[in-house]
């Protein structure tokens, strides 16, 4: 019989993906989970930003019988601003069938501190660039012949290799 105290889940471990992400990446939150009792199909769960605190919750289902269930829930947070964030996870459990019957104490929490970074931007600088000369494979100077892999070298140092079909 499921009672009123603490039910029998927990988080094993969180996961923050990418590793070190920076303020362009979505970042998942991977919470992996362990309960000692059959089935635990998710309830619901749910997270609320609040500055650089992420407040989550989590409630699975779990069955009665003794047997092991392990899960995995994942928080999609899209691009972060730069800074250090602490994702706080708040796991419960409750019996029956979704929507079950929350307990009335959580069953573990867990906290993870990440970094978000400033991503590096590259800008590609564009120029006119004018070609310098059209070569063949052996390096000879050619005016362009369809068929053949021919490489068209620019002022600005570029090469590139182009095969143009009839």
């Amino acid at each position: 019989m499921i009672g009123f105290t603490q039910m029998l889940g927990s988080i094993s471990s969180l996961i923050v993906a990418p590793a070190n992400p920076n303020n362009t990446d979505t970042v998942y939150i991977y919470a992996e989970l362990l309960f000692t009792s059959s089935g635990c199909p998710l309830d619901f769960k749910s997270f609320n930003i609040v500055g650089n605190n992420i407040l989550a919750s989590t409630q699975h289902c779990i069955g009665i019988a003794a047997a092991i269930c392990n899960t995995t829930d994942t928080f999609k947070l899209n691009p972060l601003l730069a800074g250090t964030y602490l994702f706080d996870l708040t796991l419960s459990s409750g019996g029956g069938e979704p929507p079950c019957t929350a307990g009335i104490v959580p069953d573990d929490n867990d906290i993870i501190s990440f970094s978000v970074v400033n991503s590096v931007g590259i800008e590609e600088h564009t120029t006119n660039k004018e070609l310098l000369k059209v070569t063949d494979l052996l390096g000879r100077e050619t005016k362009g012949t369809k068929n053949k892999v021919l490489f068209y070298t620019y002022d600005d140092g570029t090469v590139e290799k182009r095969i143009v079909i009839k």
